[in-house]
């Protein structure tokens, strides 16, 4: 063959080529890499906090876990946390979303939460008690919990629903406001007397 017509041929084929790359448009979209906000992210989180004494604050899971260096918070999905604020009171804590100050110790909950206290040693009589609403604020460090949201608090047979709680976990002491009880009495039985 022809030097020329092989030069040709290639020229056509290539011609070819650069028509049909150009016809199917972009390969990939362009990457945009911008900066972050986060810090460190995880799955699937297992921790223990502890105090200065290296006593143990509380135990936690969560689905993810998110730092923000701007606000110095850990942010966290699906969370269970295990906390011992005293001797004497062991709660279990669950919720949608978490944001905790590990150095401040202060903690909001929202997406839902459950607080479910887990005995009391010095009376364990005490029957448990549960309390749920959509949104809980408190301290790891002072054992302080506050809702400004409903509430319902549940023990044993005993439920009652609250505009807003404040408590003490490591005095089990609780305060509720605005509280709606439904009371329902045992039905009437006349009986004679003589």
């Amino acid at each position: 063959m022809n030097t020329r017509v092989l030069i040709v041929l290639a020229l056509i084929i290539a011609g070819i080529a650069g028509w049909f790359f150009q016809q199917q448009g972009e390969v990939a979209p362009p990457v945009n890499v911008e900066a972050t906000d986060v810090d460190y992210e995880a799955t699937d989180i297992k921790a223990v906090q502890t105090n200065d004494q290296g006593e143990t604050e509380y135990e936690l899971t969560a689905e993810s876990l998110t730092h923000n260096p701007e606000t110095n918070l850990d942010e966290m999905s699906g969370i269970t946390m295990n906390w011992e604020p005293s001797e004497d009171q062991r709660y279990r804590i669950e919720a949608g979303s978490a944001a905790i100050n590990q150095q401040t110790g202060e903690l909001n909950l929202s997406g839902g939460f459950s607080l479910f206290s887990e005995g009391n040693t010095a009376n364990p009589e005490v029957e448990p008690i549960k309390v749920t609403g959509s949104a809980l604020t408190g301290n790891t460090k002072s054992g302080k919990v506050y809702s400004e949201a409903p509430v319902t608090f549940e023990q044993g047979a005993n439920r009652f629903e609250a505009a807003s709680m404040t408590a003490n976990l490591e005095t089990g002491d609780y305060e509720f406001g605005q509280v709606a009880v439904a009371f329902t009495p045992s039905e009437r039985q006349d009986e004679a007397l003589f």
